[in-house]
């Protein structure tokens, strides 16, 4: 075989195509056109992966849609450092808040005065308040996972995500007050299985034309993240 009018030896192509089948085998590994696990146990898999990661950013965004006007409820970006250090800043209830949980110690910025405000022996377990921004895996709260079903792939700025749908039995009893009816989308990572995105979506109790949504996001896995306290002690 000859290319530009050189010779090459049957070496070099046994090498090459050694080197074009291990690209094909890599490939099929990484990005699976059909997973190899069933969608209940691949759901499952990857948001206990996502639990165990030892550090990693955040996103949610939760709104409602209250006679036909959406309303954004919350908006926050969220810090993660092992599983006592969160730092998370954005929007609650039309309220700007900078909150950091460092251990038992909680600093939350005062928006008026633009003072930190340090409270000692604050177990994180204690913010109900902020419990879905501070730990967003509380949104993945499940009794059951209904109705599981892998609904193909998709790809996200370049990289490739399994997707799955889900009709849960939610274990929230917070968001099982006013709401029912939960539909969840998930955005998997292949490889390792991680939750890379997760879309929600309940009709109100009241009303079942008013609605609640949730986005929520996670990057930058096990990643450098370091948080330290906003203020000298």
């Amino acid at each position: 075989m000859k290319i530009g009018g050189k010779p090459i030896s049957a070496k070099w192509i046994t090498v090459a195509a050694g080197i074009l089948a291990g690209i094909i085998l890599l490939g099929f590994y990484l990005y699976p056109s059909e997973p190899d696990v069933p969608p209940r146990d691949a759901v499952i898999k990857a948001l206990r992966s996502t639990m165990q990661a030892r550090s990693y950013e955040y996103t949610i965004k939760m709104s409602t849609v209250i006679d036909g006007r959406e309303q954004v409820v919350s908006q926050v970006q969220g810090w993660k450092e092992n599983q006592d250090r969160i730092h998370i800043k954005g929007q609650i209830f039309d309220s700007e808040i900078d909150f950091y949980q460092i251990d038992s110690t909680t600093y939350t910025k005062d928006q008026l005065t633009g003072e930190w405000v340090k409270i000692t022996d604050n177990n994180l377990n204690q913010q109900e308040i902020f419990m879905g921004e501070l730990n967003p895996l509380a949104n993945f709260a499940f009794k059951e996972l209904n109705d599981t079903e892998f609904s193909g792939s998709e790809n996200i700025d370049g990289d490739r995500f399994l997707v799955y749908n889900s009709l849960p039995v939610i274990d929230n009893p917070y968001m099982e007050v006013l709401w029912k009816d939960f539909r969840y989308r998930f955005w998997v990572e292949p490889r390792p299985m991680r939750i890379h995105k997760a879309e929600a979506e309940a009709v109100s109790k009241n009303d079942p034309s008013d609605k609640l949504k949730l986005v929520v996001e996670f990057h930058n896995y096990n990643g450098d993240i370091e948080i330290q306290p906003p203020v000298k002690n």
